[in-house]
């Protein structure tokens, strides 16, 4: 080995030993933000948000309810009429159910956020996914990726936004969509 090589090598481990000695800095803490933060219940609300999904595909009406606090809201952005209450969004899964099958989430992502004050204040769960299925009346399988934002309350939904691309559907079966209506056009 060369001097060169010595002294390099030397420098590099009297360097790793200085470093490997020394208190390591303080962790940096956690992003504040007066308006928002992570809630402490995140990994409660995300199953919550996910066993209510998983029993909507099952159409599970007694999960459902249970997940799902008094006067709970659905706000369906694909529908002329745009919410919609359990009892609504439990037959439109029944419907759902007795139509497809194979249903499941698939690529799940979700986070959560608790808002301070404001229009939007309490623990919101943010869940993206894809939606998988096999269509009876075409024979065709179809996936459409969606975001579901519901609103947690003392572990119940309170209100939830569903968006998904409606015309995608209607492609990968191969089937015309139907005709908008006047409130889906103004």
């Amino acid at each position: 080995m060369t001097s060169f090589n010595t002294i390099i090598l030397a420098a590099l481990g009297t360097s790793l030993l200085v470093a490997c000695s020394q208190p390591c800095p303080p962790a940096p803490q956690p992003f504040t933000h007066p308006q928002y933060s992570i809630p402490p219940e995140i990994d409660a609300n995300i199953a919550l948000v996910q066993g209510y999904l998983e029993a909507c595909l099952k159409a599970d009406a007694g999960t459902m309810r249970a997940a799902t606090a008094p006067g709970y809201i659905e706000h369906e952005m694909f529908w002329p009429v745009d919410s919609a209450g359990i009892d609504s969004v439990i037959a439109d899964y029944v419907r759902a159910d007795s139509a497809r099958t194979g249903q499941q989430l698939l690529d799940i992502s979700a986070d959560g956020v608790r808002y301070a004050s404001g229009k939007w204040a309490g623990d919101w769960v943010n869940f993206f996914a894809d939606y998988a299925a096999t269509d009876k009346k075409t024979g065709k399988s179809f996936r459409i990726p969606f975001f579901f934002n519901a609103q947690v309350k003392n572990g119940k939904l309170v209100r939830s936004y569903l968006y998904f691309d409606r015309l995608s559907y209607f492609d990968q079966l191969g089937i015309a969509p139907p005709a908008a209506t006047q409130s889906e056009t103004k």
